[in-house]
């Protein structure tokens, strides 16, 4: 799923790299456009594992979401990501393709000197192709 979810991220012009650290834990994508960070939790199966996983990045990344390839997205997710801002990308094994079911808003919690601290650490971690 994380290597269809990188095609449709660079498809969509972002930038992307993997496994990024934060904070003792780690995003699994973060993906960039221009000066904007979206970090994205992946998960085949415990979506609410991922909300809390999120919580992390609100210190670092303008826009959190969550990625699953789930046969229906559960209407508790849509609810809780909504509250949060996060947005919520859904793979569908049968068509082989995601789309957005909701799509994030700006996060406001960034914290600047996590971010400047983070983004120095990201410099040296290559990119996706």
């Amino acid at each position: 799923m994380v290597r269809r979810l990188v095609g449709f991220l660079i498809k969509s012009n972002y930038r992307v790299r993997l496994e990024i650290s934060n904070m003792g834990q780690s995003a699994d994508v973060v993906a960039t456009r221009g000066r904007w960070v979206t970090a994205i939790e992946a998960k085949i199966k415990d979506w609410s594992r991922a909300l809390h996983q999120c919580q992390a990045h609100e210190q670092i990344a303008d826009y959190i979401c969550i990625a699953v390839a789930l046969t229906d997205i559960p209407k508790n997710l849509e609810q809780k990501a909504s509250a949060l801002g996060y947005g919520v990308l859904h793979y569908s094994k049968t068509r082989d393709s995601f789309k957005w079911v909701l799509h994030p808003q700006l996060n406001r919690n960034v914290w600047a000197p996590q971010r400047r601290q983070w983004s120095r650490g990201l410099k040296g971690v290559p990119y996706v192709n």
